[in-house]
């Protein structure tokens, strides 16, 4: 008797959901993803060694021989090494209108509204970059982008 009693008490505990067991979303942290050592702060798509820094919803293969498709939520890894004065900058290509927002490891640096070849820069503060980790910008769109470079620069 003792043993059913154990036996039906585990098999009732194992049913229940503990709320907040998993990890917060990737929107919430520093991608923490492949060592950044690799990685670059700054690429054109028609570079072949882009595609190491793709995290993810962007194609691999590129067309027109430099652009790459990238889904309606992408992103790519980049390495930064001096997080003081950069700005980001994307050149990509709109085949309708629509907005577009970018993000530095999850949090919003800006939004444009495109259609046609499009350019965007906006700086990014020192305290959206984790040392030691790549740095993940996210490409958050209605119908994806073709993006044509994309990376950090010097203001």
């Amino acid at each position: 008797m003792p043993k059913s009693l154990l036996l039906l008490s585990l098999l009732f505990t194992s049913c229940i959901d503990f709320p907040n067991q998993y990890a917060p979303s990737r929107l919430r942290r520093a991608d923490t993803g492949p060592d950044p050592r690799g990685l670059k702060p700054y690429i054109d798509m028609k570079d072949a060694s882009s595609l190491t820094q793709c995290a993810w919803g962007v194609s691999l293969s590129a067309f027109d021989g430099e652009k790459r498709k990238a889904a309606p939520k992408a992103a790519l890894r980049f390495h930064i090494v001096n997080p003081i004065g950069n700005k980001l900058s994307v050149d990509f290509v709109s085949s309708t209108r629509q907005s577009i927002r970018f993000k530095v490891n999850g949090r919003i640096v800006g939004q444009i509204s495109a259609d046609g070849p499009s350019h965007f820069e906006a700086p990014v503060a020192a305290s959206d970059f984790v040392s030691g980790t790549a740095t993940l910008v996210e490409l958050d769109s209605d119908s994806g982008i073709s993006l044509l470079r994309v990376g950090f620069q010097r203001q």
